[in-house]
C-alpha cells in the first residue's frame, strides 16, 4: 500500500504520517506490511511523481502555495479518476468544492485535536484501500508474479490457446487456466465477463459503446450479443457506486 502526503508544513507532514502509521499499526495489525508513506513538499512535486495507479491513497493539504491541494486533485482526476483523494485543512470551507473531485473525505487539522474524526475517515476508506492492494499471483515460466488487480485492463485468451493479461503498459503470458481466473477476478466487483473467456476491469474503461467498451489505453473489449443487456446494466450499476 503506497499512500502520498503533500503538505507545505513539514510539522503537519510528519503528523499525518505519524497518525497513519498508528492507524494502521493500532486497528488493522493483520497486515503484513505497514504501508509506504511518500511526503511531498508542495502539489507541484506531487504532481510531478504521480501516475495512476502508483498511489493507493493522496493526502493533500488545501491551503499550500503556488498550487492549492484543491487545484492539484483537479489535476489528478484528469488522469486517474479512482484514487481516494483526502484533503488536509483548518476549515471546512472548501466541502462543497470537493465533490468536484469526488473527494473521500476531510481531516482537519491539526490532526492530534481530531483523532475521532480521523480514525473514523480511515475506518470509511480503508475497505477501498484493501481492495486498490488485491493482487492476482499467475504463474509465469518457473517463477510466480504478483499482478495488482487495478492494473489488468482486461483478460483473454490469446492464439496459442493460454490466457493473457492486458495490464497498462504490457500483456502478462501465463499457463493459469482461465476458470481459475475467472473464479478469482469476479469475486471482486470490478470485473464483468462481456464476452466468452474475456473478462474487464471496469474501472479501466473510458466508455461504453454499442457493441463493445472502449478501455483507457485505446483498445476496444467487444460485448457479446448474449451478454449484452446484462453487461451494459452491470457496468452502468458499478459507475453509480463507484
Amino acid at each position: 500500500m503506497h499512500i502520498a502526503i503533500a503538505d507545505d508544513r513539514q510539522n503537519d507532514r510528519e503528523m499525518a504520517e505519524e497518525h497513519l502509521l498508528w492507524y494502521f499499526a493500532e486497528h488493522h495489525p493483520e497486515l503484513k506490511e505497514k504501508p509506504r508513506i511518500s511526503p511531498f513538499a508542495s502539489a507541484e512535486e506531487l504532481l510531478a511523481a504521480f501516475a495512476p495507479g502508483k498511489f493507493d491513497m493522496l493526502l493533500l493539504d488545501i491551503y499550500m502555495e503556488d498550487m492549492t491541494g484543491m487545484a492539484a486533485a483537479e489535476a489528478v482526476r484528469l488522469r486517474d479518476a479512482q484514487v481516494p483523494i483526502v484533503f488536509l485543512t483548518t476549515s471546512k470551507e472548501y466541502l462543497l468544492e470537493g465533490y468536484r473531485v469526488f473527494a473521500a473525505g476531510y481531516l482537519i487539522k491539526p490532526l492530534d485535536w481530531h483523532t475521532k474524526d480521523f480514525l473514523r475517515t480511515m475506518e470509511h476508506i480503508f475497505p477501498r484501500l484493501m481492495e486498490g492492494d488485491k493482487s492476482l499471483t499467475v504463474p509465469q515460466g518457473s517463477r510466480e508474479v504478483d499482478i495488482p488487480l487495478r492494473s489488468i485492463l482486461f483478460v483473454d485468451i490469446n492464439e496459442q490457446h493460454s490466457l493473457s493479461l492486458h495490464l497498462e503498459d504490457t500483456v502478462v503470458n501465463t499457463t493459469l487456466p482461465y476458470a481459475r481466473c475467472q473464479e478469482l477476478l469476479l469475486e471482486d466487483n470490478r470485473f464483468l465477463e462481456c464476452y466468452h473467456r474475456v473478462i474487464i476491469n471496469m474501472d479501466q474503461v473510458k466508455r461504453m459503446g454499442q457493441n463493445d467498451f472502449h478501455m483507457k489505453d485505446g483498445s476496444r473489449v467487444p460485448i457479446s450479443q448474449r451478454r449484452n443487456k446484462e453487461a451494459k446494466v452491470a457496468y452502468m450499476r458499478h459507475i453509480a457506486h463507484r
